[in-house]
C-alpha cells in the first residue's frame, strides 16, 4: 500500500468517526460554516478538519506552562516539541494545497513560552481556515507535486495534515493523562 493510499484509508476512517450527518453540516464552535454543499466530498473532510482542529486546540490549551518539557521518555518529544512540530506541519501541508511556500521552521522553533505557542497553533489553524475559504471542488481535484515528486490531487495534503495532527493528538493525550489531567474531550464523561 502506497503512503497516498494509506492516507486516504485513514482520512475515510478519521471522516467515517468524526463525521455525522448532523456534524458535517454543522461547524466546530469558533469554526467557519462550509462553503461546500452536503453532498461535497470535501464536506465531511472540512468537518472532519474542524473537529481536528477543536481536539487539538483544547488538550493544547489545558496543558500549563510548568509541564511543557514533559516527554514520557528521552528518546521522544516533549509537549512543547509536538505542539511547534504542528505548527510547521500545518502551514507545510495547507500551504502545499494553496501553492504557497511554508514558513521557515527556524521561527517556530525559537518558540519558548506557551503563549507564543498557543497564539501560533492558533495562526496556523486561521492560516488552514483562509486556505479552505479559498478551495473549490475543482481546485481540490488538481493534480500537484507532493512528497518524492509523486503527483497527488491538491486536497490530499488535507489528508495528510488530519492525519499528522490526530496522531500527535494521541501522543497529547497519553502526555496529558500522566500529568495528571483530563483531555477536554474526556472531562464530561
Amino acid at each position: 500500500m502506497t503512503r497516498h493510499s494509506l492516507v486516504c484509508v485513514v482520512a475515510i476512517a478519521l471522516v467515517s468517526l468524526t463525521a455525522s450527518p448532523t456534524r458535517a453540516q454543522t461547524p466546530a464552535p469558533g469554526a467557519a460554516p462550509s462553503a461546500f454543499p452536503a453532498t461535497s466530498f470535501l464536506t465531511p473532510v472540512k468537518a472532519t478538519w474542524e473537529n481536528v482542529r477543536s481536539l487539538v486546540l483544547g488538550i493544547a490549551e489545558i496543558i500549563p506552562e510548568d509541564k511543557y518539557d514533559f516527554k514520557p521518555t528521552a528518546s521522544v518529544r516533549s509537549f512543547r516539541e509536538i505542539l511547534v512540530h504542528l505548527i510547521g506541519e500545518n502551514y507545510l501541508f495547507f500551504g502545499r494545497v494553496a501553492g504557497e511556500a511554508p514558513p521557515d521552521n527556524a521561527r517556530f522553533a525559537a518558540l519558548k513560552s506557551r503563549d507564543e505557542i498557543l497564539k501560533e497553533l492558533r495562526a496556523s489553524y486561521d492560516y488552514g481556515a483562509k486556505v479552505w475559504a479559498g478551495l473549490t471542488e475543482e481546485k481540490a481535484m488538481e493534480m500537484v507535486e507532493g512528497r518524492n515528486n509523486q503527483r497527488v490531487q491538491r486536497w490530499s495534503a488535507i489528508l495528510a495534515a488530519i492525519h499528522d495532527n490526530m496522531n500527535h493528538y494521541g501522543n497529547l493525550v497519553v502526555y496529558v493523562r500522566l500529568n495528571g489531567l483530563v483531555p477536554p474531550r474526556s472531562a464530561g464523561r
